[in-house]
This record gives C-alpha cells, structure tokens and sequence, in this order.
C-alpha cells in the first residue's frame, strides 16, 4: 500500500503512533481519515472517522472495546467507527457528515486508488444533489415542527400533560436529524439527556440544548422524559406551565439552530465543489464542449422525475416531485383513485352508492396525474432533436 506508506511521513508523530496501533489491532481498517476540529465548533482537537471492513455487529461488539482503550489517553481525539457498507450507503443518500469529513485530502490510511468515497460519487457536490439534500433535511425536520405545532395547540387547550409530550418529541426528532449531518449516525435512544451527550460529543452546547450542569434544566430534562414514558405506560404526568414556557422557547430556539447548522454544513459542501472544480480547471486546459458533454450536461439538468434506488437493496428508481399537503391529503387523494376506478366499472351501481362528491374524486385524481408528467424530460428531449438531427431532417 503505497500511497499509505507516503502519507504517514507527514503525519504528526503522535497520531502516526495511533495509526500503527488502529491497524495492528483491527486488521480489517479498509480507510481512516482525520478531520481537524473547529475551535469555536467543534469539543475535539481531532476526528478520526475508521471505516471498518467488517458487519456492525463485529464493529459495536468486537473492535469498539479496543479503540476506546487506544483513545483512553487522549481525551482531545474523537473517533468514529463505520462499516464500509454503512459509511457507502449514507454517502450515496447523501449524508453531508461523509460527503464532508470523508474526503480524499483527509485519508490518512488506505489506498488512495481504492476510491472511496470520491471517485465512487464524482457528482455529490453537483447542484441537484446538494437540491436533493435540502429537500431531504427539510422532510426530515417536518416531523420536528409537526409536534412543535401540536405542543402548541395543547398549551392553548390547557393540556399540559400532552403539550409535554409534544416537546419531547420535538426535542428527539430533532436531536435524531442533528446526529445524522454531524455525527453520521443517530443513537437510538428516547432520553434527550443521552442523545444531548452524544451530540456533545461533537459540538459545543447550543442555546436550544440543555445545560447539564443546571439543576433547574436538568429537571426540565427529567420532566419530558417522564412525559414520554407517562404518555406510553402510566398515563399520569403534571407539570407547571411556567416550565413548559421556558420549554418553548427552548425547543423554538433548537429547531431554528438546526437549520443553521445545516446551513454551515451545505456551505463546507460548497466550498469542497468550488475548490474542487477550481483545481480541475487549473490542471486541465479549457475547451470547447464536445456533443457527449453537452448531452451529459442537459441530461444532468432534465432528467429530474426519477431517482435510482440504491441497486444494493432494490432494482428501479423512486419517482421525485409529487406534491402533497399532508398526510390526510395523500390517503384522500388514494380514496378518490378507488372512487374513480369503481365508477368505470360496468354494472357496480350498488358499490358507487356511497360516493358523494364524484367531481371532487375526478378533480382530485386528474391533478395528482398533472403532477406526474415529466415536463423537464420534455424539455430534454426538444433539446436533444435539435443536437440530434439536421434542419432538413426535422423540417417538411
């Protein structure tokens, strides 16, 4: 392994020490990378994120044990440990924690030719993934102010049992997306103060967070843990509205600080793809597009209906861009497909007694197919007769 051999002479004595130790002990490290920690960010001096070729169980039961004891003297150093299955499929879904900390100038270890995860995924930082990442993070913290919405509602209605329960969930939702763009994977857990010290981990405490060194937050943390589990299993909770204001707050705050630090995260994103084509441009001499790279570049930009599956688990592709308002909208929109195809068939009067609003079925139907034309393929296609054929070929 070459390339490897090269880059350890310019690693730090120290973390070359902990390198040899990580490969001797863990024969199965297929790649290791080192991020520098943010001062004003981030708890750790250094992130060593070890992508491990071996099942999760192996890695939680087995290895995790032995890095913890390697760490065990240096308290500044942070390391996560990923299956190289795990740590490839997250990155093709677009996991900004591995498109971010897992890049070829942070490999430390491991075949620079292997490829991964960059040239596996050259266009992670094109315009329509980065478009496909917010849209997933914004469906992600949809649940998040869903319950921020409920908790709300049952304060309005003096139901501070349920309000508390609401906050709880929006705590853990949103403490669920945080860990999957910042630390790459989620704790399972329904305990805000454990997912609160995994993401400390990680990041220095937010306003939105709890201080864990505050008795007053530290019963907050202790009432919604009680409003979870009262809610599940007793069915019996009481707490103060003067707590649940500083609760609202507190979770308003949070939610709003998630976004930001997503934010920071897509823009790391964007500095890595303008660099990156910076360097391509400095090493390459400009030409003039050729007829495949102009097909490639609208084919890029058109073919927005569809998204391949991941092929590991499934053949085929998920279909993008349907748009319902909720949930009701979705299941009423599915009811009026069965109206409509019960009201073609011949001879079922007795089974279209109970369809009221025939029209409204029609209507509703009708649109969701409007939504379903593939109006950019379209475009890609005009696009693609003129690159195509002649003038004479597509004149009469």
């Amino acid at each position: 392994m070459d390339s490897s051999t090269q880059r350890k002479k310019h690693v730090d004595p120290q973390i070359q020490g902990l390198l040899s130790d990580i490969i001797k002990v863990i024969p199965n490290v297929s790649q290791v990378y080192l991020n520098m920690g943010h001062e004003k960010k981030n708890t750790f001096r250094y992130r060593w994120n070890i992508i491990v070729d071996a099942p999760k169980n192996d890695i939680n039961n087995k290895f995790l044990p032995i890095i913890q004891g390697l760490f065990f003297d240096h308290q500044d150093h942070f390391h996560n440990l990923f299956s190289h299955n795990y740590a490839k499929t997250e990155l093709a879904n677009g996991n900004l924690f591995f498109i971010n900390h897992c890049q070829t100038e942070q490999l430390i270890f491991g075949n620079r030719e292997i490829g991964f995860p960059w040239n596996q995924h050259e266009d992670l930082t094109n315009v329509k993934v980065q478009k496909n990442i917010e849209e997933d993070f914004r469906t992600s913290l949809e649940g998040s102010f869903a319950f921020q919405k409920g908790f709300k509602y049952f304060m309005s209605d003096n139901n501070l049992s349920q309000a508390a329960f609401m906050a709880h969930q929006g705590f853990e939702l949103g403490y669920r997306v945080l860990e999957g763009f910042l630390c790459g994977k989620v704790k399972i857990c329904h305990k805000i103060e454990v997912h609160q010290k995994f993401l400390e981990r990680n990041i220095y405490r937010t306003k939105g967070m709890f201080n864990l060194e505050d008795n007053t937050e530290m019963e907050l943390l202790e009432l919604l843990d009680r409003a979870y589990s009262s809610s599940r299993y007793e069915n019996s909770f009481h707490i103060e509205r003067g707590q649940l204001d500083i609760l609202e707050q507190k979770l308003d705050c949070f939610l709003d600080e998630i976004k930001q630090l997503f934010e920071k995260e897509l823009e790391l994103l964007q500095s890595h793809d303008t660099s990156g084509k910076k360097a391509l441009l400095e090493s390459k001499n400009l030409e003039e597009p050729n007829l495949l790279d102009t097909i490639r570049q609208l084919s890029n930009e058109n073919f927005e209906m569809m998204r391949p599956a991941n092929r590991r688990t499934k053949k085929g592709y998920y279909l993008n861009h349907v748009y319902v308002h909720s949930h009701f909208s979705l299941f009423y929109t599915l009811r009026s497909t069965l109206n409509v195809c019960i009201l073609a068939l011949d001879e079922q009067c007795d089974m279209t007694l109970d369809i009221k609003n025939i029209k409204e079925d029609v209507k509703t139907v009708l649109e969701f197919a409007k939504n379903l034309i593939p109006l950019e393929e379209g475009n890609f296609l005009d696009k693609m007769r003129e690159l195509m054929l002649s003038d004479n070929e597509t004149t009469t």
